[in-house]
């Protein structure tokens, strides 16, 4: 597993402690032979690419680091797998959907807006050339919410890592391929925010400085 050291795995590694989680440093993604010796190390039958470069306001001023991270570094670790006929389990996001709809199904069209969704739509449609994939679409905030005000008119089916965290390692376990999302019922942000932080205060897009898809809830 890339990535086994934030968010996401970090939690999966608690429910599954045999998981091999080298660091960035043993198993940096922009280096295909890093991703080689890790492989022929421990001859892995899945592969859980969670590796990203996941802050979206920094994407907009370092698209470059983030398209190498996101892409390139995605498209060694499908070279690497499919030397060796490993299923890749791919994490993607909801934010490769505009959010103009909501209750997107899985082979709703994307359509990212960020340079962060971008990049990761375009790694998500280059792993989906690899027949043995499969892309969890999905979103969470860590074990609290770490904002002190929530917005009223925005709406997902991100969750609390705790939460999402088993959901995502039973699909990246199981035989399925393609695409699934994973998240929980279509609910406002600060409804979401409320279950953990009774105290957040209320807030609408208009008192943003900048733009974010409004709705962009997973039908799951």
């Amino acid at each position: 597993m890339t990535g086994g050291h934030g968010t996401l795995g970090s939690e999966v590694r608690k429910l599954m402690p045999e998981i091999v989680a080298p660091t960035s440093e043993e198993c940096n993604i922009l280096s295909i032979e890093h991703i080689e010796e890790q492989l022929d190390m421990h001859t892995p039958d899945i592969f859980i690419h969670s590796a990203a470069f996941t802050d979206v306001r920094a994407a907009e001023d370092n698209y470059i680091e983030c398209n190498d991270v996101n892409v390139a570094g995605t498209i060694n670790v499908i070279k690497a797998c499919s030397k060796r006929g490993i299923k890749l389990v791919f994490i993607s996001t909801d934010y490769v959907f505009d959010g103009k709809t909501g209750n997107y199904d899985t082979d709703a069209p994307i359509n990212p807006l960020s340079s962060y969704a971008k990049s990761k739509g375009a790694a998500e449609l280059i792993v989906r050339t690899y027949p043995n994939h499969l892309v969890i679409r999905t979103s969470f905030y860590g074990h609290d919410f770490p904002y002190d005000m929530a917005l009223v008119d925005q709406w997902s089916t991100k969750d609390y890592i705790d939460i999402v965290a088993p959901r995502v390692l039973q699909q990246a376990l199981s035989d399925k391929s393609g695409i699934v999302h994973v998240g929980s019922p279509r609910r406002s942000t600060y409804e979401i925010a409320k279950t953990r932080k009774p105290t957040v205060k209320k807030i609408k897009m208009k008192d943003l400085k900048f733009p974010i898809p409004q709705d962009i809830s997973l039908r799951t």
